[in-house]
């Protein structure tokens, strides 16, 4: 029996293709119910929901739409956040391409509740079936008079992991280079002047899906699945050494065990699951902790995190000094130079993990790792230089004596792993396809 509870994934996984397809499971009905509401009514709703944002910190979706509609500025934005650049991840391209019109519905909502001008999509320019699927599926909604005609702007930015900062989208909507700003969005947001700060709330794509189906459903309704911490259910994407890869909707506060074991069948070959890695935000989760719920409470009481739900997973044939030095590598490259601390001490890890995975290492290299860890953080505008200041300590930590085998022996049998960038999914494989490893090569 299968374990995956479909809400906002199509029960069949057939792609829904017209909106007709889409009125007839009862979509349009979130939006409709919302405008039949007061804004602040709507916002009490997602409030009993429980929403928790979808895109890595989990914070309470109704706090931040109330937030903001309660700013004197009489200028309002929502941006969704459609980037999608962290290893492990491909939710969001994934059940855009099975249904884009509840993504709409969820920013129309967003956008009544908080008083809002206009709303944006930032999404790669790359990922060029889910831009043509934005794109038909808005022109059929505005036809169609369920969302108002104008209000939803497709930006397309460019491939870089900052564009996914919040601060980096905002820079981008307004027309440069997603290098994040010192101000949150909430603060300073879209086309902001010294006389209209535009306080903007900027979701992820999930987030707005599942808003969607709680003005359709009501909050009770999401509640019924789910953790008290956590409630609804939660896309989850598995990628690395597991027998059934792929990308699956569970109730939040399923077990990592039941992830990794009941529903992708466990390890791909003969060595156990030795480490599993929640993109580059948190610590790394090893066999002891795989009880840990999967809601965003628990998995921060374990050192790791739930961020965006996508999980690597290693097996004990993988050297872990190797893939430090490549989750290292990818922060160090995927900086934007503005703050020293950052782009310097990135750098600095990298090539520190560089000489001990080559064989060229001392215990020196180990204590300059966690000197700069601790101060490569300093005076920052996002949180990149934490991701690496959580990350590489936590793996070096719970791996010791791998880095203290690579320190005393320069003999390496060791397979190359893969940075997980996902580029794609083929459906019928249940493999993914990753992006281009020369432009994360060390």
């Amino acid at each position: 029996m299968s374990l995956e509870v479909r809400r906002i994934l199509p029960e069949d996984l057939k792609p829904i293709t017209t909106l007709q397809g889409y009125l007839a499971i009862g979509g349009g009905k979130g939006v409709a119910n919302a405008k039949s509401m007061s804004p602040e009514a709507v916002i009490e709703t997602i409030k009993k929901a429980n929403l928790r944002g979808r895109g890595g910190a989990g914070f309470p979706t109704a706090i931040k739409w109330g937030s903001i509609r309660n700013e004197a500025c009489p200028v309002k934005y929502v941006a969704c956040n459609f980037s999608e650049g962290e290893p492990g991840t491909y939710k969001d391209r994934y059940f855009i391409l099975k249904n884009p019109y509840q993504l709409f519905e969820g920013i129309t909502i967003a956008c009544y509740a908080i008083g809002a001008k206009e709303a944006y999509i930032g999404i790669k320019r790359k990922y060029k079936p889910q831009v043509k699927r934005l794109f038909e599926a808005r022109k059929a909604m505005e036809e169609a008079g369920i969302i108002p005609k104008g209000l939803i702007k497709i930006h397309q930015g460019p491939d870089e992991y900052l564009f996914g900062e919040e601060k980096g989208l905002i820079e981008s909507i307004d027309g440069r280079y997603p290098m994040p700003r010192n101000i949150p969005p909430y603060i300073q947001g879209i086309n902001f002047s010294p006389g209209s700060p535009n306080p903007t709330s900027v979701n992820n794509v999930e987030s707005f899906c599942q808003a969607a189906q709680i003005m359709a459903k009501g909050p009770e309704w999401f509640r019924q699945v789910g953790s008290e911490d956590t409630p609804g259910t939660v896309i989850f994407t598995v990628s690395g050494d597991v027998k059934n890869q792929g990308i699956y909707e569970l109730p939040a506060g399923v077990t990592l065990k039941t992830l990794l074991y009941d529903v992708c069948g466990g390890p791909i070959g003969n060595h156990p699951i030795k480490a599993v890695f929640s993109g580059v935000a948190s610590g790394v989760v090893t066999p002891e902790r795989f009880n840990t719920p999967l809601d965003f409470g628990s998995m921060r009481k374990v050192g790791g995190g739930l961020g965006s739900a996508g999980f690597i997973v290693y097996d004990e044939s993988a050297c872990m000094v190797q893939a430090a030095l490549k989750f290292s590598n990818f922060l160090a490259k995927s900086s934007c130079g503005q703050c020293v601390p950052c782009n310097r001490g990135t750098a600095h890890i990298t090539e520190h993990l560089k000489k001990i995975e080559l064989g060229e290492g001392s215990q020196d290299d180990l204590d300059a790792i966690f000197d700069i860890a601790g101060r490569c953080t300093n005076q920052t505008r996002c949180f990149l230089p934490t991701q690496e200041s959580i990350l590489i300590p936590s793996i070096i930590k719970t791996f010791l004596n791998e880095f203290k085998q690579h320190i005393q022996s320069k003999s390496r049998n060791e397979r190359d792993l893969i940075l997980p960038k996902i580029a794609d999914f083929d459906e019928s494989k249940r493999a993914f396809i990753y992006d281009d490893p020369a432009k994360f090569s060390l």
